[in-house]
């Protein structure tokens, strides 16, 4: 009944609607001769009406439809025609015509009023080509219909759009000026299809409403309003649908059985929209009966009982095991109706974060048959996780991975330091691997090689900043574990394939294999991608057919389609396979033994190591990292035997081993935090301090604030003390920013000055929301920071607090200008810190041409210099550039600087190439004299020669856009530093690749890359983050040149690139021997 109801309403509402466009036939004809003086030829008769009243009616027809589609913000889609196959969008103030192939702009953007003027002849013109093939010419998809009221209004706009469109694309003659609209060519024949299509698509209806028993989310689009676009390019690989909406939606997890069944969880639940037209639950899917172009010829509900489902692996005697965000758990059909009927938990998380997707997920079973899963950051709110033997382990910011029993017993950590190790696969060796599917604010996304005991460095409990001294990313802390290889933008999946991986990237919209090569005690590897799709192919899980076998190899992978977070209908299943035959890209399929590092390293983590103390303090410092943790795990087996007494006896490096150890290993902090607190070494205190703020240590806070009033106190220790009393003072998410606390150091006349000094370092802030188009970059002054405050630090008198002074007022020099001008000018003022002031004004150096010129003159050569770099920088004129060379004769120490402020461009010339090394390093060295290392450094920051602290950071101060550079002495290295210099694009590492975003409008922006969904996040060249909507995108490129300019030689002089590269290679942290 409720279907005949239905077929009603629509057939009476529909074809009203339809019936207005099609009467509107002659009437046009009548008007246009009447008013506008246009001949015609043409003038339908369509059942008796008056061409008259058919225009009226057609008028009406066409607002109602138009009313409705701008109600709702709806979409257009015709077929391909005169225009290609176009997207039109209604809604927003705008209305837009574009090719959705390749995606280029047709009309661009016009008025509201205009779209809705000259839309309909657009659309006409375009429809005459395949008008017959198109069931649903003007497809209309809402998610804001919910009663079925509105559901009948839907439809009927639909069959309206239908017939108008019929009617506009067979009345030629009145189109006659519309630059549109093809010429002439149907007439009676397309009123014929017009009724036709009408009755297609009622059948059309008619065949929806008989679906299967098992239903599926209600949509109304057709599947290719999200076309995936999707091909291999990669010999050998080929894909083919399996299975797409409405059959399934959203999908979180794959596998595939001994069958050859393909098992899908499809989440109605992630984000569930209050509109959303789904199961309450989500639904455990099998695709089974494949046909020859490999498409499912049946679809069975196995479960639908769980929500915020992640994760799915089919396991042993029939059990199905899911991870959902708060336990892991196991089904299973003991019937035999094809329905799971018992319900098992495998391990459970208590916890108040409620995130879909940063709690249990990653599961995986390894080669002894025990089941590993994981768990993401969870909102650093602590957790536990309980087994079922009563096994509880706790956490709170650090993601983790897990093993236990397929029962849930014997529950253990394996490694932890994770975001959201989303993926998880092992191989046949019992090797793990992991891909981490979000990198917050410090990209990319990672594949990860997991070893027992290992930590990956990551912590959410220190908030969301780029920088923090106690989280790595890459292994840049003692006893962290690096990458392979950055993945692409958020992958949720990972497979072996021979000796490599198989990783789907969600935001790269492609699948990529990691060829792995074996490196010490892990691999390295450089990704070949080998399927790439469009916007709309989003490909998440993978898992491999364990019935095929070479030489034609079978995974599936799910898509979620829509790059929305929110539950919406859409989804895809795809076959994925790989013709060995043809794809020499895969190599060697057996894999290869470990090598002898590698078997080092998994001795020293079995607990059985044999090596002595002193050699396992030696491996604690080895070069490779995997072997330094393995080491570390296998000291703090031997810990707990050690004394205070005996430790201090060992060496500086020993005993920074021995805390890192001794925290491991869970010592008594009480025995042990106060002796290294007073320990000499630099490098033991900081890693002292880490331990004190990882573990929460409140009753060492006023050990911490001790620490933070040492007057011989270094920057690296000084941000580990004010991150610890953030964190004891629960205050963690704000790193080693808290405006108030550092302020008050400032402010503090009885801290040491240097203390003060820091303090001011890490005030001001740069916004991490980019500015504006047009406007400068500046740093922000926090509230209470003033230009009076600094005057009075400048009056203190002492070297390092007025050079940091000086560094703040030159962050905002439009309203420090008269301060670093009258520095700059006070010859009773150190040289550097005139230097440092001069430098500052080099934004506004056209301002201070008469100031740069006098100081030019200057005596002091470190003053002239600077000034000559400023004056380099701008546009001289004749007789500015003549006083300069008059005084290049009084100053010859001076002469290479004169030449550049006259001649800059001489500096490209009779230099070597800059593939040639040796060359520029025998110029380098050759220079006489001893380098300055302060002149590099403001080198390193001046603002128009070289811009290196736009993006990288070095002792506490820069962006964080391109490496921290503060230990890059520690290579020592200086050739491979002054080719990084000559060819920035040569050794790019590929976390740091920018990508360009070319936006419809012609714009572009380059950046590297934080985030994509239905947004486009980059950190752009000032480290500052820009956000683009995806509609808004036409394309996003991987570009292959690097953030820092090529030639950058060519503004320095030899002198200069010396002073440079010693700066780079003077160590930051200031060490203390015993």
């Amino acid at each position: 009944m409720g279907l005949l109801a239905d077929m009603i309403c629509y057939l009476k509402w529909g074809w009203a609607v339809w019936v207005c466009g099609e009467v509107s036939l002659g009437v046009g004809c009548y008007l246009l001769q009447r008013r506008e003086g246009v001949k015609t030829d043409f003038c339908p008769d369509v059942a008796g009406f008056c061409p008259g009243v058919a225009w009226i009616l057609s008028l009406c027809g066409r607002g109602l439809s138009w009313c409705a589609l701008n109600w709702e913000g709806l979409t257009l889609r015709s077929s391909a025609g005169c225009f290609g196959r176009q997207t039109v969008k209604i809604g927003g103030g705008a209305g837009e015509l574009r090719s959705e192939v390749g995606r280029v702009p047709v009309l661009g953007d016009v008025p509201r009023a205009r779209a809705r003027r000259e839309l309909p002849y657009a659309l006409a013109g375009a429809d005459q080509v395949q008008f017959q093939q198109q069931v649903q010419m003007c497809p209309v998809r809402s998610a804001g219909f919910v009663s079925g009221a509105t559901m009948i209004i839907r439809r009927a706009v639909r069959i309206g759009c239908l017939g108008w469109n019929g009617a506009l694309a067979y009345k030629e003659p009145l189109m006659a000026a519309c630059r549109y609209c093809p010429p002439p060519a149907l007439k009676r024949e397309i009123i014929m299809k017009s009724l036709s299509l009408f009755v297609l698509l009622v059948t059309s209806m008619l065949v929806s409403s008989s679906q299967a028993a098992d239903k599926s989310p209600a949509d109304n689009s057709p599947a290719d309003e999200r076309p995936p676009q999707v091909k291999a390019v990669q010999p050998g690989v080929t894909l083919s649908l399996v299975a797409e909406q409405p059959q399934l939606s959203t999908p979180t997890g794959v596998d595939v059985d001994e069958l050859g069944r393909v098992w899908v969880v499809a989440t109605h639940t992630h984000f569930r929209p209050d509109d959303y037209e789904g199961p309450e639950h989500d639904e455990i899917l099998i695709f089974s009966d494949l046909d020859k172009a490999g498409r499912a010829q049946k679809r069975q509900v196995f479960y639908n009982a769980t929500d915020a489902t992640m994760d799915l692996e089919l396991g042993p005697d029939g059990w199905v095991y899911l991870a959902e965000r708060d336990r892991i758990l196991r089904i299973k059909d003991t019937d035999g109706d094809g329905k799971a009927d018992v319900e098992e938990n495998i391990a459970v998380l208590e916890s108040e974060a409620d995130y879909p997707h940063n709690g249990l997920e990653g599961l995986a079973w390894d080669n002894q048959g025990k089941l590993i899963f994981a768990i993401g950051e969870n909102f650093a709110k602590d957790w536990t996780l309980t087994g079922t033997d009563g096994t509880k382990i706790t956490g709170a910011g650090k993601g983790g991975i897990f093993r236990c029993t397929a029962d849930g017993k014997e529950l253990k950590r394996i490694a932890e330091g994770f975001w959201n190790p989303f993926g998880i696969c092992v191989r046949a060796d019992g090797e793990i691997f992991a891909a981490e599917n979000d990198p917050g604010e410090r990209p990319p996304c990672r594949v990860l090689h997991i070893v027992e005991g290992g930590d990956y460095g990551y912590d959410r409990g220190y908030g969301s900043e780029a920088h923090h001294p106690f989280v790595a990313w890459n292994g840049e802390l003692r006893g962290t574990l690096p990458m392979i290889h950055p993945s692409g933008e958020a992958p949720c999946g990972i497979a072996p394939l021979g000796r490599g991986l198989l990783v789907p990237s969600w935001g790269d919209h492609s699948v990529d294999f990691f060829p792995l090569t074996q490196q010490g005690a892990s691999f390295t590897s450089k990704p070949i991608t080998i399927v790439k799709g469009g916007r709309y192919f989003r490909p998440s899980c993978i898992a491999a057919d364990p019935h095929e076998d070479q030489p034609v190899m079978t995974w599936y992978l799910c898509d979620w389609v829509d790059g929305r977070y929110q539950a919406h209908g859409y989804g895809r299943v795809w076959k994925l396979e790989i013709d060995l035959t043809k794809a020499d890209w895969v190599g060697p399929l057996e894999l290869e033994p470990p090598t002898k590092v590698a078997k080092l390293a998994a001795d020293l983590r079995s607990g059985h190591a044999t090596q002595s103390l002193k050699e396992l303090l030696q491996l604690a410092q080895n070069e490779d990292p995997f072997v330094a943790r393995a080491a570390l795990v296998a000291l703090s087996h031997k810990a707990s035997k050690w004394t205070p007494a005996e430790v201090m006896k060992w060496s500086p490096a020993e005993r920074v081993q021995a805390v890192l150890a001794l925290q491991l290993a869970q010592a008594e902090p009480t025995t042990w935090i106060p002796v290294f607190l007073k320990d000499k070494n630099a490098d033991v205190q900081f890693e002292t301090i880490r331990w004190i703020s990882d573990k929460g240590l409140k009753v060492y806070l006023p050990d911490v604030e001790q620490v933070l009033a040492q007057s011989d106190l270094d920057y690296q220790r000084f941000e580990a003390a004010i991150a610890a009393w953030n964190t004891l003072n629960g205050k963690a998410l704000d790193g080693v920013r808290n405006p108030e606390m550092l302020l008050a150091r400032v402010k503090d006349k009885q801290s040491a000055p240097q203390i003060r000094a820091y303090a001011l370092r890490m005030l001001p802030t740069q916004s991490r929301s980019a500015p504006k188009a047009g406007q400068q970059v500046v740093t922000q002054f926090p509230k209470g920071l003033t230009l009076e405050m600094l005057e009075e630090l400048l009056a203190v008198n002492d070297a390092e607090l007025s050079l940091e002074a000086v560094r703040t007022l030159s962050g905002n020099p439009i309203v420090s200008q008269k301060i670093l001008a009258e520095l700059a000018a006070d010859p009773k003022q150190d040289s550097v810190l005139r230097a440092e002031a001069i430098a500052g004004l080099a934004p506004l150096a056209e301002q201070q041409v008469g100031l740069m010129l006098k100081l030019a003159d200057s005596p002091d050569q470190v003053v002239r210099e600077e000034a000559l770099r400023c004056l380099r920088s701008m546009q001289l004129t004749d007789a500015q550039k003549k006083q300069i060379k008059t005084l290049s004769k009084a100053y010859p120490d001076s002469k290479d600087a004169f030449q550049a402020a006259v001649n800059p461009g001489a500096l490209k010339t009779d230099r070597p190439a800059l593939t040639d090394t040796g060359a520029w390093l025998k110029a380098v060295e050759g220079v006489q004299g001893s380098a300055d290392v302060e002149s590099g450094r403001r080198l390193f920051h001046h603002s128009r020669l070289t811009n290196c602290a736009h993006c990288h950071r070095h002792s506490g101060r820069g962006n964080v856009v391109g490496p921290d550079l503060s230990s890059l002495g520690d290579r020592q290295d200086r050739a491979w530093l002054l080719r990084s210099i000559l060819e920035p694009s040569r050794e790019m590492a590929p976390e740091y690749q920018p990508r360009t975003i070319i936006l419809t409008d012609g714009r572009t922006f380059t950046g590297i890359r934080l985030r994509s969904y239905v947004k486009e996040t980059i950190r752009d060249a000032h480290g500052q983050n820009k956000t683009f909507d995806r509609d808004d995108v036409e394309a996003i490129i991987e570009s292959p040149v690097s953030f820092m300019p090529q030639g950058l030689v060519h503004a320095l002089t030899d002198r200069e690139l010396r002073d440079l590269i010693a700066f780079l290679e003077s160590h930051s942290r200031e060490q203390t021997a015993d």
